[in-house]
């Protein structure tokens, strides 16, 4: 299936949920007194319901309290998605995933980890100029290994704090991973940077808004699987099931195959997530390197397009809209209201027009 561009925006809202316990009075024993004191006489009050807050940006509720990295900043990180550069680290710990196009139709992720918190990331690499696009509404810190000039000023500018080698040469947190080769052996210590700058920065805001029933399930359409086209690489998954950490059973989710091959992590699980979002978006190829050529810029601010959503197993067609720089991507469905995800994590696909192409495996296609 082949996409078209189209135009709409809106606001979003959010959720919570709880549950409750009691407990009974004690029996007179033989030793106690016939006539009843006050204190049997009395009802015990009931425990207090537990509160439950959901994660801002997966929609997973946790009991209040039990998860201290909700109040802490997310890390963003300039992550390599290569041939050397896979397998990368900890990606089913990432609440977000964005896919982003790079010179020569090669593609980097860029993953969000918030309220899952790996020891170690990488490979990390250096910073392009959509990136600070994608993480001013996140706050935080954002892990690059250097890069141009210009691209290094506008991720400096959204305010988060800059980490690379440079910063971080006092504080223990990255180093070179003996088993890989430059510049594919960078890595650093996740867990130690997010306390380390927790006093510096928020917790992120909600972007994106869900549901334990998504809006593709409710009014969308069973699809089997996705692939995404870019000029120079391959972005495929397929419908199977996964055990996620908030989960007790296993869960319909997306299973990622890169350039045809099953996308594993370094520890050789299997790449899965619970949402997959592929944005129509025109790239901005001003920017041209003496080397490289012409490095894209995905142009979302003050702009909306085209979204596809895929959610347990169903498809449905919306919009996605940002406003200013600091304002995050919002989904939309054709009435304008907000779409939901299923809860759990999200991977977008930012696939650049007219040079990437979306495939939609369909049911009837897959039996044929």
């Amino acid at each position: 299936m082949r996409s078209k561009l189209a135009l709409s925006a809106t606001l979003l809202a959010a959720l919570v949920g709880i549950t409750g316990c009691s407990s009974s009075a004690p029996e007179p024993t033989p030793t106690q007194s016939a006539t009843p004191t006050q204190s049997q006489t009395q009802t015990p009050e009931p425990e207090p319901e537990p509160v439950f807050v959901p994660a801002p940006l997966t929609g997973v509720l946790y009991e209040e309290g039990t998860n201290p990295l909700l109040a802490l900043p997310a890390i963003s990180a300039k992550i390599d998605n290569t041939t050397p550069g896979r397998p990368q680290l900890a990606l089913n710990d990432a609440d977000v995933v964005y896919v982003t196009r790079v010179e020569v139709g090669l593609t980097r992720l860029l993953p969000v980890w918030h309220s899952r918190m790996p020891q170690t990331i990488g490979p990390v690499r250096s910073v392009r100029p959509v990136d600070a696009l994608i993480i001013d509404p996140y706050d935080g810190i954002f892990v690059y290994s250097g890069g141009q000039a210009p691209f290094k000023s506008a991720a400096k500018a959204t305010g988060l704090v800059m980490s690379d080698e440079d910063t971080e040469m006092d504080n223990d947190t990255y180093f070179r991973e003996e088993s890989r080769v430059a510049p594919w052996n960078l890595y650093f210590k996740a867990a130690d940077l997010q306390q380390l700058y927790a006093a510096e920065q928020p917790a992120p805001k909600p972007g994106f808004v869900f549901d334990a029933i998504p809006t593709a399930v409710a009014s969308g359409t069973p699809v089997l699987g996705l692939s995404v086209d870019y000029p120079e690489m391959f972005s495929q998954w397929e419908l199977g099931t996964a055990t996620f950490p908030w989960s007790a059973a296993a869960e319909p989710a997306w299973l990622r195959t890169q350039d045809r091959k099953e996308h594993v992590q370094d520890d050789g699980a299997r790449v899965v997530a619970k949402n997959v979002v592929v944005i129509e978006v025109v790239h901005d190829l001003s920017f041209v390197d003496p080397k490289y050529g012409a490095i894209p810029k995905a142009k979302i601010v003050d702009n909306a397009g085209i979204a596809h959503v895929f959610s347990d197993g169903y498809y449905i067609q919306g919009t996605w809209a940002k406003g200013a720089q600091d304002e995050p991507i919002l989904l939309f469905d054709e009435a304008g209201e907000p779409l939901k995800l299923a809860i759990g994590n999200t991977w977008v696909e930012m696939m650049d027009l007219p040079r990437s192409s979306l495939d939609i495996v369909l049911p009837e296609a897959a039996s044929e």
